[in-house]
């Protein structure tokens, strides 16, 4: 069996609601989907989120590395996924987010040619289901107290709290209302998406109860490594680095230092084999792992997700697929929340049907 065809289909994802962080309000984004096709009719999706702020990367900079990288991937063997990521990668190291998107497909792929869900190819399932992060923030304290007890009555329990956005005082009390609400059994959490100054940082950090709030993700810029570190060294809380954990070579040298933990994502380290890496060096290393989907994802980045979630050892700092919410999707099925919980498929492949139809809409 081999890949005779690599489809790119370039797709635009919009939220009903958007979402206001510290480095700008999401409403948007170009995402592209990538479909393997081989000589004997087996198909496999992916995909790749954009995120210049995170990985200075568009829409037309992922299907450029994709064109790029197709030469590499088209007449191999697609049960072969580490020899195809480890090819593309020495290739192109700069281009994860591709990478990540054909990853992706070659898992849903081989799963469907194999008759078993995506986790069976990572390693076999750890839990079959996941709690579900969902994301609040909005610099209105008012505002975001009911948005925390509206998703506290429809079963969620880990919330991870956006911050940076408005004052410490108020944000602060936006933690402290979440720990109330989620009470012994949740999870609460903040991401400053690299708003604040060391100072800054260390003022806010120092008032956080480590008993009630699990860890605060990058709350300086990733060019500031070294502050990160010496905050993680000093506040009571437990740091997450995400901006900063931008490689596998990045959450390497966190290994051994202060910080709690990184923030994993597919289109950052390359996919479903990249992610699992990342986790195998956590586990060794000691780190928390938050397991992140990029806003604005569709059904099939999300099922990703939660199939790398499903095999990891653990996912301590919890794991937030990013479709919720979406007007459109690109499949009848999307993933959705039940009782504060996704479950993972056991459907083979990634589990989700793409309606190619529904792709051509956003196109």
């Amino acid at each position: 069996m081999r890949i005779e065809k690599l489809e790119i289909h370039p797709i635009t994802m919009t939220l009903r609601n958007p979402i206001p962080m510290s480095n700008g309000v999401i409403e948007s984004t170009g995402n592209v989907l990538v479909k393997l096709v081989t000589d004997e009719g087996a198909t496999g999706w992916g995909e790749g989120v954009e995120a210049p702020s995170l990985t200075h990367q568009r829409q037309a900079d992922i299907v450029s590395d994709l064109e790029a990288l197709s030469p590499l991937v088209v007449g191999t063997d697609p049960m072969r996924r580490n020899e195809v990521w480890g090819r593309m990668t020495q290739a192109h190291p700069s281009a994860a987010t591709a990478i990540g998107a054909i990853d992706i497909a070659l898992h849903d792929l081989g799963g469907k040619v194999l008759g078993v869900p995506a986790f069976q190819l990572l390693g076999g399932a750890v839990r079959d289901r996941v709690p579900a992060l969902t994301l609040v923030g909005s610099g209105d304290p008012s505002a975001d107290a009911d948005k925390l007890a509206e998703r506290r009555a429809q079963g969620l329990q880990w919330f991870k709290i956006k911050l940076g956005m408005a004052d410490p005082a108020d944000e602060l009390a936006t933690l402290a209302k979440a720990a109330e609400l989620v009470g012994e059994e949740g999870v609460v959490c903040g991401d400053v998406n690299e708003a604040w100054a060391e100072d800054e940082a260390r003022s806010f950090l120092e008032q956080v109860d480590p008993d009630r709030v699990r860890f605060i993700e990058q709350p300086v810029p990733r060019s500031n490594r070294d502050a990160l570190i010496r905050l993680a060294e000093s506040v009571p809380v437990k740091l997450c680095a995400d901006e900063s954990a931008g490689s596998l070579q990045a959450l390497i040298g966190f290994v051994g230092t202060p910080v709690g933990g990184v923030s994993l994502k597919l289109i950052k380290h390359g996919g479903m084999t990249g992610v699992m890496r990342g986790a195998a060096i956590c586990s060794a290393g000691g780190l928390g792992i938050n397991l992140a989907g990029k806003v604005i994802e569709s059904s099939v980045s999300a099922a990703a997700n939660l199939h790398c979630a499903a095999a990891m050892d653990r996912v301590d700092f919890g794991c937030s697929p990013a479709n919720q919410g979406v007007v459109q999707d690109v499949t009848e099925s999307p993933i959705t929340v039940t009782n504060g919980h996704f479950d993972v498929s056991t459907a083979p492949g990634l589990g989700v049907e793409v309606d190619e139809e529904m792709v051509q809409r956003l196109t």
